[in-house]
């Protein structure tokens, strides 16, 4: 084996090239773990944001049900408020189907583009939120 000094330390090319192969080693073995852990990581942020995006869809199912279950037997009641004051009861749920028919036409020509774009923004904001 030939060997050669570099300032005051004398090496043999035999052991640079072992060095040499266990830093590649090394360095294969790190990247791989580095590779793992940062799947790993991904993983667990799409698990949280998923969770949180399930969660979030639960909880306004739940709201939305409760607020519909209130609509409608207010509705009920103010329909039959309105039916003894009128008295006809088909005249009371008459006035109640009108009065829904107004707030759904403004929803629909006044109110589109803000609910949509409200929407879409709590979208983005609840799928990008940081913790």
């Amino acid at each position: 084996m030939k060997e050669y000094t570099n300032g005051t330390t004398t090496t043999t090319k035999a052991t640079s090239v072992k060095e040499e192969a266990n830093y590649i080693d090394e360095t294969k073995s790190r990247l791989k773990q580095y590779i793992d852990q940062r799947i790993l990581l991904l993983r667990l942020q799409a698990t949280k944001k998923a969770s949180r995006i399930a969660s979030t869809l639960i909880t306004s199912v739940v709201i939305g049900l409760t607020g519909l279950f209130l609509l409608i037997f207010g509705s009920i009641t103010l329909a039959c408020w309105l039916g003894s004051i009128t008295g006809s009861l088909t005249a009371g749920f008459g006035l109640v189907a009108l009065l829904y028919l107004i707030i759904f036409l403004l929803a629909v020509f006044l109110l589109k583009k803000v609910l949509q774009n409200f929407f879409i923004n709590k979208f983005i904001h609840l799928f990008h939120k940081k913790d």
